[in-house]
């Protein structure tokens, strides 16, 4: 699945870490010097994953890195690596089911309104269109609802092999570089690394990928 392929094909940089998870290469290049560190960090999207469908390069501002390195050893992102497998294989799932379906109906209807039913082609096809647009919303819904479950699996198995109170630390060494990055007085208190990774895969969904790794 491709992940945010346009940055993937902008990062020529040498990586400063280089990690083989399960036979894929995975980069990691720092975001401060690239013209995506306003775009993302000044949004507080400190870290995004992507992928050319095979291997992988994560950009990543610095101080973010060194604050919640452990968040990205290699166990962990063997861990996160499957998610994003799994998120690959629902989306191409979702497509058999619904797109493949819907398109051929809407296909095979605009044929025989043509043949059979010209006085009334307008009308069938725009029941066609409102067709496919309910099925593209219905399978929008599920797919977010399966990536949401498998998100919060995947969270709890990091939280394991972590253990509570490092992913606690990591969780407070994230609060921490928020405030410190925007110089807040306050921050809102969370129980869990937001899964920002999760939101940039379903961005780029329509590019034809699920993130950045749900560490922000």
């Amino acid at each position: 699945m491709k992940i945010n392929p346009k940055i993937y094909q902008q990062l020529t940089e040498e990586p400063f870490e280089i990690q083989e998870i399960n036979g894929k290469k995975v980069e990691f290049h720092y975001m401060d010097e690239t013209p995506f560190l306003l775009q993302y960090a000044g949004r507080g999207r400190f870290a995004i994953w992507t992928s050319d469908g095979k291997d992988y390069k994560v950009l990543i501002e610095s101080t973010y890195y060194e604050a919640l390195k452990p968040f990205y050893q290699h166990d962990v992102n063997t861990i996160w690596m499957g998610f994003l497998e799994k998120i690959s294989t629902i989306s191409k799932k979702m497509n058999l089911m619904f797109v493949l379906p819907t398109l051929l109906l809407y296909v095979i209807g605009a044929v025989i309104s043509f043949i059979f039913f010209q006085d009334q082609i307008l009308t069938i096809l725009l029941a066609l269109i409102v067709v496919v647009f309910v099925s593209n919303i219905f399978q929008g819904r599920i797919v977010n609802q399966k990536v949401k479950m498998e998100n919060q699996k995947t969270q709890d198995e990091i939280r394991k092999y972590l253990g509570k109170e490092v992913f606690e630390g990591l969780i407070k060494a994230q609060e921490e570089h928020y405030q410190q990055y925007f110089k807040f007085d306050e921050i809102e208190e969370t129980d869990e690394i937001a899964p920002e990774e999760v939101e940039a895969i379903i961005e780029e969904k329509e590019e034809v990928d699920l993130n950045d790794k749900q560490s922000d």
